[in-house]
């Protein structure tokens, strides 16, 4: 009688896996030898800071502010917008195959919280009563501490609002520019945040003008409380075995979960800088490009797949803010931790989106270079002008819509985004010089062990049935 050999989650032999992280084990070795140890990697895995302003070129002739009215939120929940830009309605529906489709009904038919019966008696993993009461309590906070703050509604009521609730008469005086940076990322810690980083303002990666879906109407800085110096930005971690459901619905609780977190963090962090005697108001998903701002705070870089990969976590983040007029404060400087360079190479969110909506482009741009880009019928999208890889939003929403529920294979797919052993955070250190054949490398390690590719129902059963 013979044996077969145990099966990974990859279903490659064990014999084959242990081979190869002997092979991935040495290179780890040689690595901490010729580096000098835990010192190197905790010194690498913070990055090499960049003196200089953004990080990224800037096509400055084509960058402008972003104008909230063209989000995608903004055209779904304006009558105005959806009046003014008819085509976006027709071009949604022939892209859904749903003849008649609005975008109202599409957009808000992935994100809404009222199921339909066949939706909740599903059997399929990841879509049973179970995953929709999941998804749903994850943001259920949000109609009372933010109302649409996840839909990037500017002041929303609740902690969100633009009120400057406990502002205190007078200021607390800090001792220097580095304590008051400690010490406010000490209470955005003890409130919540995975990580904190400070930077200035700069109106470039503010939206201009913003959108107040509430009232149908675009809404000036000049209506702003006070004049921002300040971001604060925050990094919320998600739940990396919720992640790993991606594309059940079971995966989005863990999006909501961090849509909550940021309202809570932000809204804390806020009130806690007025009590100070400064102006400050918490950042949801409006007014600004968190991306931008995570990475000038030194927080990550942007990636393929469009979000703020940081070191350790990945793109498996939320990012908040507050903004305040407070700026005696030391700020944090970009760093390059290698990630750009990586995804030159990787491809693996690419190749595991479920619509093809993330560009295969081997090297970054100054625009989209997918089709109909510049219809501006088609293509509204975020700030041109940064060099970056550019990915088709509407392709993404496609699946939405077809999977009833949004998608994150895009962050579960990332190579970066593991849980923190120790070879996964030296191999993150390493990326910081090491070049395109070691990438490579990486990205079939990722592949081989079924970090970023496990089936959706084991990853469900392990979800539910793990531990705590």
């Amino acid at each position: 009688m013979t044996t077969e050999p145990s099966q990974t989650p990859t279903g490659a032999p064990v014999d084959l896996e242990r081979r190869k992280l002997f092979k991935l084990s040495a290179v780890a070795a040689g690595l901490a030898a010729s580096g000098g140890a835990a010192a190197w990697v905790g010194n690498r895995i913070q990055g090499v800071p960049f003196e200089g302003g953004f990080p990224m070129p800037v096509d400055e002739a084509v960058l402008k502010p972003f104008a909230q009215r063209n989000w995608i939120f903004s055209q779904a929940a304006s009558e105005t917008m959806r009046r003014k830009h008819p085509e976006r309605d027709r071009l949604f529906a022939e892209i859904a195959g749903a003849p008649g489709w609005t975008f109202n009904d599409g957009l808000f038919a992935a994100s809404d919280y009222t199921r339909p019966p066949e939706q909740w008696q599903s059997d399929k993993p990841g879509y049973q009563q179970i995953d929709w009461a999941l998804f749903c309590a994850a943001s259920h906070p949000l109609d009372y501490l933010g109302k649409m703050a996840k839909f990037g509604q500017p002041n929303a009521p609740g902690i969100c609002s633009w009120e400057q609730k406990n502002l205190a008469p007078h200021q607390w005086q800090f001792n220097s520019k580095q304590d008051a940076a400690v010490r406010i990322k000490r209470a955005a810690k003890l409130f919540g945040a995975t990580r904190v980083g400070i930077t200035y303002n700069d109106p470039r990666w503010n939206f201009e003008p913003m959108f107040d879906m509430f009232q149908d109407k675009e809404v000036s800085w000049e209506e702003y409380p006070f004049k921002p110096k300040t971001v604060i930005v925050m990094l919320h971690e998600m739940d990396y075995d919720g992640i790993r459901t991606s594309p059940a619905a079971t995966s989005v609780g863990a999006v909501n979960k961090g849509y909550t977190d940021m309202a809570v963090t932000a809204g804390s962090l806020a009130d806690f800088i007025r009590r100070l005697g400064y102006q400050a108001v918490a950042s949801h998903n409006d007014s600004i490009n968190k991306v931008a701002y995570g990475i000038m705070a030194g927080l990550g870089e942007g990636a393929r797949n469009g979000a703020l990969v940081a070191p350790g976590l990945g793109p498996r983040v939320r990012i908040s803010a507050v903004l305040t007029d407070l700026d005696f404060v030391e700020y944090d400087k970009p760093r390059n931790f290698g990630i750009m360079e990586f995804c030159r190479h990787c491809k693996l969110c690419a190749d595991r989106c479920p619509s093809d909506a993330i560009t295969t482009d081997d090297e970054p741009s100054y625009a989209p270079t997918y089709k109909d880009a510049d219809n501006p019928d088609i293509g509204w999208h975020g700030q041109k002008g940064v060099l970056k890889f550019y990915n088709d939003a509407k392709k993404c929403y496609k699946f939405w819509h077809d999977n009833n529920v949004a998608c994150t294979n895009c962050i579960k797919a990332c190579p970066w985004n593991k849980p923190d052993f120790w070879h996964h955070r030296l191999i993150d250190a390493s990326n910081t010089f090491t070049k395109g054949p070691i990438h490579s490398f990486m990205r079939e390690m990722d592949t081989l062990f079924g970090y970023g590719n496990m089936d959706v129902t084991k990853a469900h059963s392990l979800f539910w049935n793990k531990e705590v």
